[in-house]
């Protein structure tokens, strides 16, 4: 499941990077605020607590404790304004990201006769900045939990392969076009810019026979190197 949502490397100048420089005007209505003294970050545990408090206020899904970021990419998004866009990039697709997947799974379990009365979905960011996803679901059906999970597994290998099998023909397509190009061009030499691959998104389907289990299994889920406030010591 590609995901177009890490990977972009312009200068981030967002909000964070805007609220630490104003830092000191605000001085006298926030207690906790640090005081800028100068453009160059502090890369140490404080600045790092300060960026993933940052996090918590201004992104949902940071709050409700549905996504984990390991510690040392942390440091690195929270000393490194282009990380940290690449990682705020991605936290604001998060919740159009869980609906698609409520969506999406809802229509296959539909076409199974089913309801799915329980969805939550789980992120884990891990060091090298990949991203792993669970999604924890409860489905009211006449079918078996092993039933419908076979199911949708070979309906969705059957579309992975469907999918693959177009990119291939795209592909084709783009590369017999850039022989064509070559040849119109002739010995005119050309600059080409290559982008960057884009991250991918490694999901688990978890279904459950009732939500309490559901919960169970998510509090079992963990990043190992994952930070806490209180409790880091990766950093």
């Amino acid at each position: 499941m590609a995901i177009t949502g890490i990977g972009n490397n312009n200068v981030y100048e967002g909000t964070y990077a805007a609220q630490k420089n104003e830092a000191p005007k605000e001085a006298g209505t926030k207690d906790t605020a640090p005081v800028q003294t100068g453009n160059t970050k502090n890369p140490g545990a404080d600045n790092v607590s300060d960026y993933y408090s940052y996090l918590q206020k201004n992104y949902d899904c940071m709050s409700n404790g549905n996504v984990s970021i390991s510690s040392e990419y942390l440091k690195k998004c929270s000393g490194n304004s282009a990380k940290a866009k690449e990682l705020e990039d991605f936290l604001k697709k998060i919740p159009e990201l869980e609906k698609q997947g409520y969506e999406q799974l809802s229509a296959q379990n539909k076409a199974l006769g089913g309801t799915v009365t329980y969805y939550q979905q789980t992120w884990m960011i891990n060091k090298d900045g990949s991203i792993q996803s669970t999604v924890y679901s409860v489905t009211e059906t006449g079918m078996t939990n092993a039933e419908r999970m076979k199911k949708n597994m070979d309906e969705r290998l059957e579309k992975q392969k469907e999918k693959k099998e177009e990119e291939e023909k795209v592909k084709e397509k783009k590369e017999e076009k850039a022989k064509q190009t070559e040849k119109l061009n002739g010995n005119t030499e050309k600059n080409s810019v290559s982008k960057a691959a884009e991250p991918e998104i490694s999901v688990k389907y978890v279904e459950a026979e009732s939500e309490s289990e559901a919960k169970a299994m998510m509090q079992k889920e963990r990043l190992a190197d994952a930070y806490y406030p209180k409790f880091d010591v990766n950093v």
